[in-house]
Formats: structure tokens, C-alpha cells, sequence
């Protein structure tokens, strides 16, 4: 199937000109792709059209050899022509990149937070549109009818960075396809559809497929629409692709009519799932999940062809009743009319029907018709285990036909949460020891079923943030029984801060339920401090008399630290300054290092006395508007020689600091001496 482009034409007088258009090859585009032996997920990465996605198959069902590297969603290396709307007050944002073809052109486009980028399996992305962030996950699950990680989980996250709430609402529109077939219908509960039609919440169905033929399925897709792990959504609308192209939001929905492509002649279909606008308050988050791949029917061959559907696995809810669909699809092999057709469903011990009788008569079947039933099933709190259905079909002239599916009941998930980090951070040359710290979230499911679509977040409201390039969401997918996941967060103290600092781990599950643990670290405070550090001997070891050896200034955790003024004395029996001022270098915080070359700033050389044991009159200044927001480094290295041994002393007697707010003096600095421990 070719899509058809859109032609701009500008400048151009209405002509009443049939001219066809003329094909066009488009370049390979980046893309970035996940698989397994079912099915893979490829997202353009391009210029144009970045985080649209498509869906197809690799090894396709194990059972079937015809499904193999088809189409399930329209694109392949390319994709475009699905997008996803977030509708923002009255304004439509298509997620992701702009787009040059027809579907999505006329909408807004926002700004690229995060690439197209493979994070523990799953393909992340990030837009931010206007006053929302919102996240793409992409990742591969389970299907809830084959029970196979055969089915491409589509998550989105919005969040309103905004101080007011705003209306927010989700359209995901997915331009489905079997194959080389872009017209087979969907089946939805009892019904084939091939016309414009709509479900909304009150009577959404669990789950739709599609399939071609029940005697030679090629591809069996599936979209599920509730239960476990979903985002039930408030509308979800079958109609054809061009109409959903063409507007973002509100489209040309007409009941009835059929999938041919709006404004041409070829059938085309598509699904557009939407979640209606609700109000997201300052810093609230929302999240919507659909899931859409392989489709499980079990198929008992004959001139009665039935075929049957249902979850694979159901999490009982020990609060109540938990019910489930099962479909039963009959079509007509043989060689006549089949008469009178009854399908009948057969339960075992420990789940009944709701609602409906167990026998559903069809009437008549033409040959090549295909008809399809539905029932509700409910399964007991209490009850756990593997369960057998059957449904048998029979005709008033043919012979009757069953199939049986098994259902395995599971034990809901069951989180637990181990959330840690160090006690405290310490100090070693006037910085943290470390400078960042750890702080890590396992998480282990303990129950008997997945558990799906869960938000971890690390809160740090005070003195802390996230080392950059970091997200502080996480989003694990589905965690599967037995299955342990650890998150892990690089954080810092901010400038000024000490003390107990706390920080936290918010679990949000699939229903919006939060959970809160709170951890503090201590951090210790870091002082504005001018101090002498530690000699630095070439050959390193201890100092010896008539050794050389440099002794730094250092002047530390001064806030926009402008310049300083600073005398110093040396006992002069055991200690000269080599060749006087030869012997003074230049502190690292009057030296420009952002640009290249390094540029000098102001510093005057002080006057130099190895007979008094005096330096005196260091000036440095770095200028107006060029101050260092938080200082780390030397004011001057002196170079001394050990003229004998015993103990030198180096005072810092006259330190004053200018700041951007003024000067500071002691006792405001830490200032330090150092005695020079010197050996024969």
C-alpha cells in the first residue's frame, strides 16, 4: 500500500487540472528499534516526524508460518503516519517532531526534551508542549490472549509544569494494518466491523481483533482496550485513515460509511483512542496505556470452523468478582449453506457466566461467512489455578465442531519496595566526600501476576538535586512474578545547604494509588574558608633541610568570590622563599580558564622578605561581573626551601576576601597556619 501525499501548492490560481502525483522515494531515515522473535517497534529518529512509531512482526506467532515480517502498524523504517495528540486547553500538540506529509501537518509541535533513546528495554522519549512535559515509553509486553511478549505497550505520561492547572486531554491514533490488508474488519465482542463506528467507556470492550480468514488467517492483530496494565480510554473510534490524518483532534466521523481512505479509492483503517480532557494541577501527572499486537485464537478446523478468544491470564481481585470476555468466531468451510448454527460455551467449576445464556444461536451461514458471539465470565476471589473451557458448535446439516482454551486465574501483584541510600557525606580538602551520592530503589513483584504501569519518582524538595542527565521518573513497564528491578539516582548537595537533608520515593501503581518513603542524609556544612594547604615535595616523603617545596593558598566555598588582599609571615630560621618573588606564582583564581587561551586577570605581586620572614601586599582582583559563583583554588603558591630542621611556621596574618556583597575579614574566614615539619 502506497500512502498518498499531501501537495502544497502556493501561488498557484484554482485550476480544474486532473494531474496525478507523482511518487516519491523518501531517504532513509534514523530510526531506533526494539525486537524479539515476535515483533519489533521502530521509532523515526529523523529530522521530520521524530517519535512517530510502527509496529511489526518478525518471527510472528510460533504457530502460524504466514505472519512472519508483516506490517501490523503502517510505517516500517519510515514511520509516519501514526501520531498522538495532546490536547492542551483549545490547542492541539502532535507529540513529537514536525512533519512535512499529511497526517498531523496542521497541529503545533513543541520542543525535544529527550531523543528517541533505548533506557532498560524500552524506547523513551520526551516533548515538552507549551506548559506540559510529556513522555512516550515503548516497550514490549505480553499479549492478554497468547500469554507471549508479542504485543508493543504504548505509555504516555503528561505532567503540568505550570503554576495553574490546565485541561489536558490524549488521542492516539494508530493506522493499523494486517500485512499487505488495510480492510479487514474488526472484531469487537459479537460484531465484524467494516464501517465508521464508536465505543465509549460504559460499554468498552476488553479487547478488538483482526484477521483476514479463519481458514488461513495470514495475521491476527489485537488491541486491548481494559483490564490489567490499560488506560480504559473514554472513546475509541474505527473509521478510516485519511479522515484521521487530516485533523488532530475532532475528525470526519460519518456511522456507516466505510474505510475507504477519505478523498481516494482505496481501503484503509485506523483506530483513534482518546482519554477526554480533564483539569491537571500544578505538577500533577496523568498517564495513559494501550496495548496493541498479536491476537491468540485457538482454531478447531472443519466445515464448521470455530475459533475462540480469551485472556490467557486473569488477576483474580480479592475485593470482588473480577470478569473476563470470551469470543467465539464460526465461519463456513464446507460446501453448502450451514442451517440454524448454535454456538454454546461450556464452563468448568469455578467460573459462570454473567448475563447471557450459555447457547447464542448465529441462524444461517453462507459459505465463506464468518460470524462471531460473546460472553461475560466471572471468576470467584478465592479461586486460583488453570481453568478449561470449551465452546461447541453445531448446524442442523453438519456435523458439530468444539474447540477448548484454557484460562489461568493468578494472584494479583505484590510490590515491595527497598529504598536506600547513605547516612551522610563527609568532608576531605573543603569538598563533600564523595561530592555525590547514590541513592537506589529494588523493587521486587512477590505476587502471582504482572504488575503493570507503575511510576517511581525521587523527590528531593530542599538542598538537593539530581546530577545532570538524569530523569527523576521512572517508568519500569510491567514487572513480571518473581521479577526484580533496581533504580538507581545520582544526587548533590545544592550550594549552602546542610544539615538533614530529606529526599523520597513516590510509587504511583496503574489506578493512581501513591506511596511515600522518606529518607534524610547529613550533610555537612561547607564553610567560606581561606586556609594553607598541604607541602607538595617533588620527589614526595617527608621534607629534609635543603629540600624544595611549593605550599598553596587556598581560598574555599566563598560565595561570588571576587578578589582578595592578603599578607603572610614564615619563621625565616627554617624557611626562605626561593629567589624572593621568583618564588610567588599566581593563584589558579586569578586565571580566566573559560576561554582559550587561559587569560591573566589582575594580581599584583607581593613584596617578598627572607630576612623578616614577611610577604606582604597580594592584590587580586578579577573584575567587575567576572565572579566565581562558589570559589575552589589557590590564591598564590609559594616556593620554599628548608634551610634547616625543626618546625617552619607559615601565619596568615592579614586576609581580607571581596565578594560581589563587599569584603569579608576575620573571623568570618576559617584561616589556618601550617607548621612545616622538617627533618635532618
Amino acid at each position: 500500500m502506497q500512502k498518498k501525499l499531501v501537495l502544497i501548492l502556493v501561488g498557484l490560481l484554482s485550476l480544474s487540472l486532473s494531474v496525478p502525483l507523482i511518487p516519491q522515494v523518501w531517504a532513509q531515515v534514523p530510526t531506533v528499534q526494539i525486537d524479539n522473535e515476535y515483533i519489533r517497534i521502530v521509532v523515526n529518529a529523523g529530522e521530520l516526524n521524530t517519535g512517530r512509531f510502527s509496529v511489526g512482526t518478525t518471527g510472528g506467532d510460533p504457530d502460524r508460518i504466514t505472519d512472519q515480517n508483516k506490517h501490523l502498524i503502517y510505517g516500517g523504517d519510515d514511520p509516519w503516519t501514526s501520531y498522538t495528540t495532546v490536547r492542551i486547553g483549545n490547542q492541539n500538540w502532535v507529540y513529537g517532531g514536525e512533519t512535512d506529509r499529511r497526517a498531523g501537518f496542521d497541529a503545533l509541535y513543541g520542543e525535544m526534551i529527550q531523543p528517541p533513546t533505548i533506557v532498560d528495554g524500552k524506547i523513551e522519549s520526551s516533548w515538552k508542549m507549551g506548559p506540559i512535559q510529556v513522555w512516550q515509553i515503548l516497550s514490549l509486553t505480553r499479549s492478554s490472549t497468547t500469554g507471549l511478549l508479542d504485543t508493543a505497550q504504548i505509555e504516555y505520561h503528561v505532567e503540568n509544569l505550570d503554576t495553574v492547572p490546565h485541561m489536558v486531554g490524549l488521542r492516539l491514533m494508530l493506522d493499523t494494518m494486517l500485512g499487505a490488508n488495510d480492510g479487514a474488519p474488526f472484531r469487537v465482542d459479537d460484531r465484524g466491523i467494516t464501517a465508521d463506528s464508536v465505543f465509549y467507556a460504559q460499554d468498552m470492550p476488553q479487547f478488538w481483533q483482526a484477521f483476514d480468514s479463519l481458514a488461513n488467517p495470514q495475521v491476527m492483530s489485537q488491541g486491548t482496550l481494559t483490564g490489567s496494565g490499560v488506560t480504559t480510554p473514554d472513546r475509541v473510534y474505527f473509521s478510516n485513515w485519511g479522515s484521521l490524518a487530516d485533523k488532530a483532534w475532532n475528525f470526519d466521523f460519518t456511522p456507516g460509511r466505510d474505510f475507504q481512505r477519505l478523498g481516494e479509492f482505496e481501503l484503509d483503517s485506523a483506530i483513534a483512542l482518546f482519554w477526554d480532557q480533564i483539569s491537571l494541577g500544578p505538577g500533577e501527572m496523568r498517564s495513559f496505556v494501550s496495548y496493541y499486537g498479536l491476537g491468540g485464537v485457538t482454531i478447531a478446523p472443519g466445515e464448521l470452523i470455530v475459533g475462540v478468544t480469551s485472556p490467557a491470564e486473569i488477576t483474580s481481585d480479592p475485593e470482588g468478582f473480577q470478569t473476563f470476555s470470551i469470543i467465539a468466531y464460526v465461519q463456513n468451510d464446507g460446501q453448502g449453506e450451514a442451517r440454524d448454527v448454535m454456538a454454546e460455551l461450556k464452563l468448568p467449576p469455578g467460573l459462570q457466566l454473567v448475563g447471557s445464556a450459555a447457547k447464542v444461536r448465529l441462524s444461517d451461514l453462507q459459505v465463506g461467512e464468518t460470524k462471531q458471539t460473546g460472553w461475560q465470565v466471572g471468576v470467584q476471589s478465592i479461586v486460583d489455578g488453570v481453568f478449561t473451557y470449551e465452546v461447541e458448535v453445531t448446524a442442523e446439516n453438519s456435523e458439530p465442531n468444539r474447540v477448548t482454551r484454557e484460562v489461568r486465574v493468578l494472584s494479583p501483584a505484590k510490590l515491595q519496595v527497598l529504598f536506600s541510600g547513605p547516612p551522610g557525606l563527609g568532608i576531605k580538602d573543603e569538598r563533600y566526600d564523595p561530592a555525590t551520592f547514590e541513592a537506589k530503589a529494588v523493587i521486587r513483584n512477590d505476587g502471582g501476576s504482572q504488575f503493570y504501569g507503575g511510576t517511581f519518582e525521587i523527590l528531593y524538595p530542599l538542598g538537593l538535586e539530581l546530577v545532570t542527565g538524569q530523569s527523576a521518573k521512572r517508568f519500569p513497564g510491567s514487572i513480571q512474578p518473581g521479577q526484580e528491578l533496581s533504580f538507581k539516582w545520582l544526587l548533590r548537595p545544592k550550594d549552602g545547604f546542610s544539615g538533614p537533608l530529606p529526599y523520597s520515593l513516590r510509587t504511583v501503581d496503574e489506578r493512581g494509588q501513591q506511596k511515600v518513603e522518606n529518607m534524610f542524609i547529613i550533610v555537612p556544612e561547607l564553610k567560606p574558608k581561606v586556609w594553607v594547604g598541604e607541602p607538595q615535595v617533588p620527589q614526595g616523603g617527608m621534607i629534609r633541610a635543603g629540600d624544595f617545596f611549593s605550599l598553596p593558598i587556598w581560598a574555599t566555598n566563598i560565595h561570588d568570590f571576587l578578589g582578595v588582599e592578603l599578607d603572610l609571615s614564615f619563621d625565616p630560621d627554617h624557611l626562605e622563599v626561593v629567589g624572593r618573588t621568583l618564588g610567588i606564582s599566581r593563584g589558579t583564581l586569578f586565571v580566566d580558564s573559560s576561554v582559550s587561551p587561559p587569560r591573566n586577570l589582575f594580581w599584583e605581586m607581593p613584596s617578598v622578605s627572607n630576612i623578616s620572614g614577611e610577604i606582604v601586599g597580594l592584590r587580586g582582583d578579577r573584575g567587575t561581573g567576572n565572579e566565581l559563583r562558589l570559589s575552589y583554588g589557590t590564591l598564590v603558591t609559594i616556593h620554599f626551601r628548608a634551610k634547616a630542621a625543626g618546625l617552619g611556621r607559615v601565619n596568615l596574618d592579614g586576609v581580607r576576601v571581596l565578594t560581589k556583597q563587599g569584603f569579608i575579614e576575620a573571623p568570618y574566614l576559617g584561616i589556618e597556619h601550617k607548621d612545616i615539619n622538617i627533618q635532618p
